[in-house]
């Protein structure tokens, strides 16, 4: 395998990923808005240091609908560009596997006091779901204590957390796409054409066309 590029939009924290054999690199910043103008020159630089791209992976949902929607659509232009398959990863999986042990909760921030969420368990063979993703209010997704909380949504409730014999990971704030790379790399076997990569939302967006 040559290289895998990851990509994650589904926080306010994007970012990028190279995986080669010989090294890997990351890219990442906190945006508000326009996260295209920042991604795909950063993609682009971080390309130019390869000749040949075996796949895309790329976070596919939970999370915000309009990162999400940034970040499959510059994922899956590449991969047409380049003529290669995409890894479709769940974000919320992403995260959890920035951990190394232990039971995990996975969380982003899904607003209206609530968040999206999913509990793992990681071993050194990768993380395994414990249940569905739910968007619900924090307090009803906390699995039983003890637990590491990861990802950008522990700033919804970090006393809670705490409160309930959960430990805030210090990778908490960081964006996973190093680890969207490295799971592209693990399943270049399963990865599919771009065309029928679907994005998982768990609500409709907060916009509404006018009537």
């Amino acid at each position: 395998m040559t290289a895998v590029l990851g990509i994650d939009t589904a926080g306010p924290v994007v970012g990028a990923a190279l995986w080669t054999p010989d090294g890997e690199k990351l890219w990442s910043q906190r945006v508000v808005r326009g996260a295209d103008t920042v991604l795909i020159p950063a993609i682009s630089e971080m390309l130019s240091a390869v000749d040949e791209l075996d796949c895309v992976a790329v976070t596919v949902g939970p999370g915000a609908f309009t990162g999400l929607r940034v970040g499959v659509a510059t994922a899956l232009g590449i991969a047409v560009s380049r003529g290669v398959p995409v890894v479709p990863v769940s974000s919320l999986e992403a995260r959890a596997s920035m951990e190394r042990g232990g039971r995990v909760l996975a969380v982003l921030d899904a607003r209206k006091s609530r968040v999206y969420a999913q509990t793992f368990s990681v071993t050194e063979d990768g993380a395994t779901a414990l249940g569905d993703v739910v968007d619900a209010p924090l307090a009803d997704v906390i699995p039983g204590a003890p637990f590491v909380a990861v990802g950008e949504g522990v700033v919804v409730g970090p006393e809670l957390i705490a409160s309930r014999g959960g430990v805030i990971s210090e990778e908490a704030a960081k964006n996973p796409a190093l680890e969207v790379a490295r799971l592209g790399a693990k399943r270049f076997k399963n990865a599919v054409e771009p065309g029928v990569v679907a994005l998982a939302y768990l609500r409709p967006p907060d916009a509404k066309k006018s009537r």
